[in-house]
């Protein structure tokens, strides 16, 4: 059983893993790119447990808030299925095709041999390209799709939903809303849309940077006797981004605000009543004791937290594709990106988020149509050294010495399930403890482990604690050597 369509009268969002935990995830196929636009954000959600699935041109049935339910479809995927194997522990094995069809995970050729990944890579999202047309996202789903009118969060993973659905819940309250996120993971925009769903939608929204004033120049703009946004906003809503940064003689007014509903205006002799909805913005944590507490936790009456872009790799296809559309409306039309520079966008873990991903997009359509290359470390300085150092200061030394066992200690096919080269995999085995180095091993334990094992390589090196490819080479040269 599977799910494709949406249930369009459900008005939650659903989780579905309430009652049983990690078990009832269910595993989702987001399509991040396909030929056709419209496919875009499609998805097929499994059943929970543990079950495969073939990926092929005609199954499974992607589906999304329209209805209509269809394969893939692309005469560049085989009918050959690719296998998505789930197993208990939440991990997932690629089983490749008997195909010559081309698959990628995570921006590599996938080999024949299978791989599996960690549980913890399946939670960053695997994204895979099939026959350079298509790629797919493999991630879990807590909840159902839905449809939603909160058109400002755009993404069809469990995030967003669930972001969407805080916005509707908080939008019907008055009372303040903390907005928790990185740089860039759109913080504004969600206390835009909050304004716009609420009964406030008619009054003005008023934004304060506070991270660029001063405190006298805070004072100034906040609580001026005619031009200060509290006197602007009147009954609607007030905005204060990077909240974390006012001056404490500002956050001591800010509080006044929020418990009585009153404040003195600058150079006034009495207090004025307070009509506006408070919404704050922070970037950083504010319990370290450097804000004020008793704000903070009136503050945080509603709290909605904005998840970084890292965490939600499915929805990178169809926030590529707004901006994409947002361009082609102001310029009239969008040069087309080649697969191999939207696999780099949707394999990136985009440290400015969702607002470094539109300007990189922006760049890339405007290279394009002035007919220069595509170079992704160009248009994203510094990509390849952040990523290398991010994914390898990530990693256990547990990790890698999981990923060698589940790939039968095949260096490439680990590399690829840990998402690094083959290059930092040989770096990070040989700082290793508990791998072995063949050179290190004696004849003898490699010839017993041979015979206990049938011959079988693969479980000969998984005993020996040795790549599978460095105990080949050996055994070829003793080959080679005897045959001499």
């Amino acid at each position: 059983m599977s799910l494709s369509l949406i249930d369009a009268e459900n008005t939650l969002a659903s989780p579905v893993c309430a009652l049983a935990g990690r078990a009832a995830l269910r595993l989702a196929l987001t399509i991040l790119w396909h030929p056709q636009a419209q496919r875009i954000g499609e998805q097929f959600i499994a059943a929970a447990g543990s079950g495969d699935i073939d990926v092929n041109r005609f199954a499974p049935l992607f589906g999304g808030l329209a209805g209509n339910a269809q394969a893939l479809g692309h005469r560049r995927i085989a009918r050959d299925a690719l296998r998505l194997r789930r197993h208990r522990d939440h991990g997932v094995s690629l089983l490749p095709p008997q195909s010559r069809m081309r698959v990628e995970l995570n921006g590599a050729m996938l080999a024949g041999a299978p791989v599996r990944c960690t549980p913890e890579q399946v939670d960053a999202g695997l994204v895979i390209g099939l026959g350079g047309v298509v790629l797919l996202c493999v991630h879990w789903m807590d909840r159902l799709p839905q449809a939603s009118a909160i058109a400002a969060v755009h993404g069809v993973g469990s995030a967003a939903i669930r972001v969407r659905e805080l916005i509707r819940q908080v939008a019907a309250t008055d009372l303040p809303v903390l907005l928790l996120g990185e740089a860039g993971s759109g913080k504004e925009l969600a206390a835009q849309a909050i304004h716009q769903a609420s009964a406030r939608c008619r009054g003005p929204m008023v934004t304060v940077n506070l991270a660029t004033l001063s405190e006298t120049q805070a004072v100034a703009e906040l609580f001026g006797a005619d031009t200060g946004a509290l006197a602007r906003v009147g009954g609607g809503t007030l905005f204060l981004d990077k909240i974390g940064t006012a001056p404490q003689a500002v956050q001591a007014q800010l509080l006044r605000v929020l418990k009585t509903g009153e404040y003195r205006p600058v150079g006034a002799r009495a207090d004025q009543a307070a009509r506006a909805r408070l919404i704050g913005a922070s970037d950083h944590d504010l319990h370290d004791g450097s804000f004020n507490q008793s704000l903070l936790r009136r503050l945080e009456a509603l709290v909605v937290r904005l998840p970084p872009l890292r965490e939600r790799r499915c929805d990178i296809g169809v926030l590529a594709l707004h901006f994409m559309q947002a361009w082609s409306t102001r310029t009239g039309s969008a040069p087309e990106l080649p697969l191999a520079f939207i696999s780099q966008l949707c394999n990136y873990d985009w440290p400015g988020n969702v607002r470094q991903l539109g300007k990189v997009v922006q760049r890339a359509l405007s290279a394009a149509q002035a007919g220069q290359p595509l170079a992704f470390d160009a248009l994203v300085p510094g990509v390849a050294e952040r990523t290398a150092r991010v994914r390898l200061g990530q990693l256990s030394g547990q990790a890698v010495l999981d990923a060698l066992e589940a790939n039968g200690w095949l260096i490439r096919n680990a590399a690829l399930a840990l998402g690094v080269s083959r290059p930092s995999m040989y770096k990070l085995i040989g700082k290793h403890p508990a791998i072995r180095q063949i050179g290190q091993i004696a004849p003898a334990e490699i010839a017993a482990a041979l015979a206990a094992h049938g011959g079988d390589t693969g479980r000969c090196a998984a005993a020996l604690r040795t790549p599978s490819e460095a105990l080949r080479r050996y055994l070829r040269r003793q080959a080679a050597g005897k045959l001499l």
